[in-house]
C-alpha cells in the first residue's frame, strides 16, 4: 500500500527535471541527425560533391568538414547520450509495469527495423538504412532484464552496472572475438554486423541499470529537487519532447529528411 500511495504521489506530480533533461537529449540529437543529413547525404544531392556558394552550401560543409570530425561532438554525444540512458533507467524505477512497457517498446523496435529494411530494398542498396540493434532495441532489451534483476536489489545492480561498463569500455577497444554476427548485441565483436544506428548491450546496459538502481536513492520522496519556476513558456517544448521522446525518436528522422528533399525540390530544381 505505501508503494502504491508513492507512485500515485509522482504520477499526479511529475519530476520535471527528468523530463527536461530527456527533451533536452533528443533536441541534440534531432539537430546532430540533421547535420549528418546535411553534411553527407544532401550535400553530395544538392552540390554533386563539388564547391557551391551561399548559406546552404556553408551549413553542409560546416557539418561535414568541422562539427563531425571534431572532439566537441564526440564529447558532446556521449554525454547526451549516456544522461538519456541514465534516466530512461531512473524512470524505470518508479514503474510498475515494465514488463508491458519492454515489450512494447520491443514491439516498436522490431518494428523499426523491418520498415528501414524495406527502405533499403525498395532503394536497391544493402546496408544504408536498416537498424538491426539501435538505442529502442537496447532499451526494450535493458528494460526486460531490469525486470528480471529488480529484486537483487539496488547495491547488486550498482555492482553490476559497473562491471557491465567496463566489460563494455573493454570491447570497445579490444573488440569480443566472434564468428557470429548477432554477438554485436552484446559488445563491439569482431563479427560482420551493421545498423545504422547501434547500441550494443554493453556497456549501455550498465548505464541503465546505474539509473535504476539508483532512482530510487536520488528520489526516495519521489519529488523534484528544483522548483518548477511557474509557467515559463520557454521549457514548455523540451517538456513536452522530453515526455513524448518515444514518438520524436521514431519520426524526428522521416520529417526532417522530407523536409530537406522539399528544400532540394524548392532550391535546386
Amino acid at each position: 500500500m505505501e508503494g502504491n500511495r508513492l507512485y500515485n504521489e509522482y504520477e499526479a506530480v511529475r519530476i520535471w527535471e527528468l523530463d527536461f533533461v530527456r527533451g533536452f537529449c533528443i533536441f541534440l540529437m534531432i539537430l546532430d541527425h540533421t547535420l549528418y543529413d546535411l553534411g553527407f547525404i544532401f550535400r553530395q544531392q544538392w552540390f554533386g560533391g563539388q564547391e557551391g556558394e551561399g548559406f546552404l552550401y556553408q551549413l553542409c560543409n560546416f557539418a561535414a568538414t568541422v562539427f563531425f570530425p571534431s572532439l566537441f561532438r564526440d564529447i558532446a554525444w556521449w554525454i547526451a547520450v549516456f544522461l538519456f540512458v541514465f534516466i530512461c533507467g531512473i524512470s524505470c524505477s518508479f514503474s510498475r509495469s515494465n514488463l508491458l512497457r519492454g515489450l512494447r517498446l520491443a514491439g516498436v523496435a522490431l518494428l523499426l527495423t523491418l520498415v528501414t529494411y524495406a527502405m533499403d530494398w525498395y532503394f536497391g542498396q544493402e546496408n544504408e538504412f536498416t537498424i538491426r540493434f539501435g538505442v529502442l532495441h537496447m532499451l526494450a532489451a535493458s528494460i526486460l532484464l531490469y525486470c528480471l534483476l529488480r529484486r537483487t536489489g539496488p547495491l547488486f545492480m550498482l555492482l553490476l552496472s559497473f562491471f557491465t561498463i567496463a566489460m563494455g569500455v573493454y570491447f570497445l577497444n579490444i573488440p569480443l572475438e566472434s564468428p557470429i554476427s548477432y554477438s554485436a548485441i552484446l559488445a563491439h565483436s569482431t563479427a560482420e554486423f551493421y545498423s545504422a544506428d547501434y547500441f550494443p548491450l554493453l556497456p549501455w546496459f550498465g548505464f541503465f541499470l546505474a539509473g535504476a538502481a539508483l532512482g530510487p536513492l536520488l528520489y526516495r520522496q519521489r519529488r523534484s529537487y528544483f522548483p518548477r519556476g511557474g509557467s515559463s513558456s520557454w521549457k514548455r517544448p523540451i517538456l513536452f519532447t522530453g515526455r513524448h521522446s518515444l514518438y520524436f525518436y521514431v519520426f524526428h528522422q522521416p520529417l526532417i529528411y522530407g523536409l530537406l528533399m522539399l528544400v532540394g525540390m524548392l532550391l535546386f530544381k
